[in-house]
């Protein structure tokens, strides 16, 4: 395969020709309103906490919800792969989520996200009800849920995931209207619904592990070189917190840990990270196959299906919750098999053939390491978002801790570790 097919299989094709992009895109879109906050990402200006995703700009609302009030978001479907929005628990943990194509269109508008849909339709309105309580047998259509209680504050997060090649973070349409619903049938939009939900003008703040506990974990004696990484690095799926701590920093990994992630985590995906370590050298390969993903960056005129919707690669500081860099999967290339290497290094360490046009993907290593004093340290987090039912290698189909291997196969990826010399020494193939 040439540099170039790699490119474009990368770039998941030519831009579509159908598609004329829409007058949106070019509009200049408030990033945040009274109810929105942020945006979070690892973008310029962005909140970069809560181990965000490079490819996804989120917001988040805090409120409450007076009795007898109903509360509903107006809003467009995004020109983007994916949007959603999730209610969390008081610990950081997702309570309910409701993403795109659970959300029925407005009547005379359409969903552009059921698989065939046309993504470039004009009418594409949508109404959302958030009800503070938990559902009352089943969920009534279009209706995102706190699990909460009227008077208590909500946690909700609204989240884009790649836009459109034109586009702005909003996936050219703006952040939805909050409109709220008094008993007595009166309406209030804007700043007045804001007010009557005592809206946070500040962004969640998820709870950083406090700097003594983290160093009693992280600097332990007589613990081996390079900890908390091993060499061969390990892939761990996520199950919750305080399972991620016993795991990275004590070697408990077994039993059987519920699957409540915390971190102000999104419901649709499934996670696996890996500790690294640059005393086992300074470049880290990752090899592995990439599942198929529909390919709609640029401007792709329908919605195809995939083994999953959305897959990613990560680097992170552990202690500081923050991204460094990220890929996802249109941004990687592959080869005629799918298969993909991404290289991680510091920007100073980065060989001269870790580049796209060398068939490489490549993420940058913090110079901070993990944020907090161990600058050799690094973290790799790998998504997987809404799998396909019959994509049995999914992250969200392990089971048990030491399962990885056996239920991700392939799509796995291994780690290895080299020096720059060394990489650069295998060319641009």
């Amino acid at each position: 395969m040439t540099a170039s097919a790699v490119m474009l299989a990368a770039c998941g094709g030519s831009y579509d020709p159908e598609v004329r992009l829409p007058a949106s895109f070019a509009a200049a879109h408030p990033l945040s309103t009274c109810l929105m906050q942020g945006p979070f990402g690892t973008g310029p200006h962005e909140i970069n906490v809560a181990y965000p995703d490079g490819g996804a700009t989120y917001w988040s609302a805090v409120f409450t919800v007076p009795t007898g009030d109903r509360v509903f978001l107006k809003g467009q479907y995004a020109y983007a792969r994916y949007m959603s929005f999730n209610t969390y628990a008081p610990d950081n943990s997702p309570a309910t989520a409701i993403h795109d194509e659970q959300i029925a269109a407005d009547a005379g508008s359409t969903n552009p996200y059921a698989v065939g849909a046309n993504r470039y339709v004009e009418n594409r309105n949508y109404t959302l009800e958030i009800v503070p309580t938990a559902a009352s047998g089943t969920a009534a259509p279009n209706t995102l849920y706190a699990n909460s209680s009227h008077g208590q504050p909500i946690s909700m997060v609204f989240r884009i995931y790649a836009p459109d090649s034109g586009a702005d973070v909003t996936g050219g349409i703006g952040l939805p209207d909050l409109q709220v619903q008094r008993a007595d049938g009166s309406l209030l939009t804007g700043s007045q619904a804001c007010t009557e939900l005592s809206a946070s003008a500040a962004p969640i703040q998820p709870p950083v592990l406090g700097s003594a506990v983290y160093a009693a974990l992280r600097d332990q004696s007589g613990k081996p070189v390079g900890f908390p990484a091993l060499n061969p690095a390990v892939w761990a799926a996520s199950y919750n917190t305080q399972y991620l701590l016993n795991c990275t920093f004590t070697g408990i990994c077994g039993g059987t840990p519920a699957r409540q992630v915390g971190f102000f985590a999104n419901l649709d995906n499934a996670y696996v990270g890996a500790q690294i370590s640059r005393a086992f050298g300074p470049v880290v390969v990752i090899r592995g196959r990439m599942p198929v993903t529909p390919k709609t960056f640029k401007n792709a005129a329908r919605m195809a299906s995939g083994q999953l919707r959305y897959w990613s690669m990560c680097t992170n500081e552990f202690y500081t919750q923050k991204a460094t860099s990220c890929l996802y999967d249109e941004q990687v290339p592959v080869d005629s098999n799918g298969n993909y290497t991404i290289v991680v290094s510091r920007v100073a360490d980065r060989p001269s053939n870790a580049t796209a046009a060398c068939g490489r993907g490549f993420l940058t290593w913090s110079d901070a390491g993990d944020g907090a004093g161990h600058p050799d340290d690094g973290l790799l987090l790998m998504r997987n978002m809404l799998p396909a039912t019959d994509f049995a290698n999914a992250i969200q189909n392990t089971k048990t801790p030491g399962d990885e291997n056996s239920v991700i196969g392939p799509y796995l990826p291994t780690i290895t570790y080299t020096t720059t010399a060394a990489y650069e020494a295998q060319g641009c193939k």
